[in-house]
């Protein structure tokens, strides 16, 4: 199921100039990623897949998650985990120049090290105070406003 949240752009605005496709099952975690995302407003298109198998096939088929788009994902999920997602995405061609942030739970130095061997941008704890968890999340931010990304 794709949900196509977005939540930056109200119906009949422009597009925006970035997404950010959080790929993450909690349902709690997207409500936080989607608050701090409103609250800061900008330009951002929030989409969400639950998953790393509807993730691939939303990137897969280009119009669901329109470029320049950064990732956003979690590491532990049913199905496809964010590593294989990540593996993946790698692997692949037309996606192996995509930017990823992995957000997890997991503190564990063997998931810290096989995201960074698979060049993520960075790795964000899930297990801070909510005031550090926004801060991690501005920076999310201000570098999908920031940095000029292939179309």
């Amino acid at each position: 199921m794709t949900d196509g949240l977005n939540v930056a752009m109200q119906p009949g605005t422009p597009a925006a100039r970035m997404s950010l496709l959080l790929v993450e099952d909690d349902d709690a975690d997207v409500m936080l990623v989607s608050r701090y995302l409103r609250r800061r407003g900008g330009d951002i298109a929030l989409i969400v897949a639950r998953d790393g198998e509807e993730a691939l096939a939303m990137l897969r088929a280009g119009e669901a998650v329109p470029r320049p788009y950064v990732i956003l994902t979690d590491l532990n999920m049913p199905g496809m985990s964010g590593h294989e997602l990540i593996e993946e995405i790698r692997c692949d061609r037309a996606l192996s120049n995509s930017v990823i942030f992995v957000i997890s739970s997991s503190r564990l130095d063997e998931d810290i090290q096989q995201a960074y061997a698979h060049h993520v941008a960075g790795y964000l704890s899930k297990q801070m105070a909510p005031a550090e968890m926004e801060k991690s999340l501005r920076i999310v931010f201000d570098y999908c406003e920031t940095v000029h990304l292939p179309s």
